[in-house]
């Protein structure tokens, strides 16, 4: 009994594993797998649900009521209301079709169904999660005990299964809780460190090795594009001016103003490095992206930047430009060209944007 009890357990813990992983492990979504999770994991815990009810032995019935309450509750974990209703379904009216039950195990399975859709409405309204799951685990689990015991006296078994099944139960339960949290903590922190190598602290802007990929990117798929490499004026005298505290703010608003042009224009932007960003403009020619330039200028220009009392700091950038495939076909080549036309910019202040078609 005790390796049939063992080797029900490893089943049980390897299907929530599988099934849970993916989502735990934080895969690439789009609006479609998002819209789909609850009726996907409802069918994958309910199909896990059903083989474990088909590797049930028939002296410990009780066993195939634990791994299926179990299941039940991670799949609304997981999957929400419907995930719970899907499995439930499957599981119950699974057992019901692959068995010719007798009255007792009849009353357990029944019981069963009835619960899943209490829980379907309970759940509804309020809602299962970490914090919540564990008193729906142990209403559940007291109720089907008691249920599970009188199915066991109809079914003139002893009542020392109901005790095996409540100690496999509440074990399996938390042992299988507590490894899918460390397995959430663990994968948080890796995908906490793999953010932080991408992303500028103070700003929230894509760094230096995020820029570098993305153009990477668009330039594996040939696609034509622009870079605006954008350097505020004087930014050292701000920083005399009003401190370095109140610099670190001003490019924090910069970066701001910076992300909401570009969520309007469909751009991306970027911090380089000091008072330097980067904005990619895709899909518009290189005498549009002069425009672009021009109409950002102004509008940083007119944008209210706040000091430390308030008070209104003026902010001017000097914009260089270079364009893809015209200034090169590699990264290297594009940024060389587009430090050089920046270069030009900031020496000539009465035009203050230049592009690296203009270059000698």
């Amino acid at each position: 009994m005790i390796i049939e009890i063992f080797y029900h357990f490893c089943m049980l813990l390897t299907f929530t594993l599988l099934i849970y992983w993916p989502f735990v492990n934080h895969f690439k979504q789009n609006a479609f797998i998002e819209r789909s999770k609850p009726y996907v994991t409802g069918v994958k815990f309910g199909v896990a649900g059903f083989i474990l009810t088909l590797s049930t032995i028939d002296p410990v019935y009780g066993f195939m009521i634990s791994s299926r309450l179990i299941l039940l509750l991670f799949s609304g974990l997981l999957g929400g209301p419907i995930a719970i209703l899907i499995s439930g379904l499957i599981m119950g009216l699974g057992q019901l079709i692959i068995s010719d039950l007798t009255v007792g195990p009849f009353i357990v399975n029944l019981n069963f169904l009835i619960l899943t859709i209490l829980l379907f409405f309970l759940t509804r309204k309020f809602k299962l999660t970490d914090k919540t799951s564990f008193k729906y685990f142990w209403i559940c689990f007291i109720e089907i005990t008691i249920v599970l015991t009188i199915g066991l006296h109809i079914k003139n078994q002893s009542i020392f299964y109901s005790v095996i099944y409540a100690i496999f139960t509440v074990f399996s339960f938390y042992f299988i809780y507590n490894l899918i949290q460390r397995v959430k903590r663990t994968s948080d922190t890796v995908q906490e460190t793999i953010y932080l190598q991408r992303i500028d602290y103070p700003t929230q802007l894509p760094n230096n090795h995020a820029i570098e990929i993305y153009i990477q990117s668009l330039i594996k798929k040939k696609a034509p594009f622009n870079l605006l490499l954008l350097d505020i004026y004087h930014f050292k005298t701000i920083n005399a001016e009003y401190g370095y505290q109140v610099g670190d703010e001003i490019i924090k608003q910069v970066a701001g103003f910076l992300q909401e042009y570009a969520k309007k224009n469909d751009a991306f932007v970027g911090r380089l490095a000091g008072e330097e960003f980067i904005v990619v403009l895709k899909d518009i020619a290189p005498a549009y992206a002069i425009i672009e330039a021009s109409n950002l200028m102004a509008a940083i220009e007119k944008f209210s930047f706040r000091g430390p009392e308030n008070e209104d700091v003026p902010i001017s950038i000097a914009v260089g430009l270079s364009s893809y495939p015209d200034n090169g076909t590699d990264a290297q080549n594009l940024f060389k060209s587009l430090i050089a036309a920046q270069q030009h910019a900031k020496e000539h202040t009465h035009i203050p944007y230049f592009h690296a078609n203009s270059l000698k």
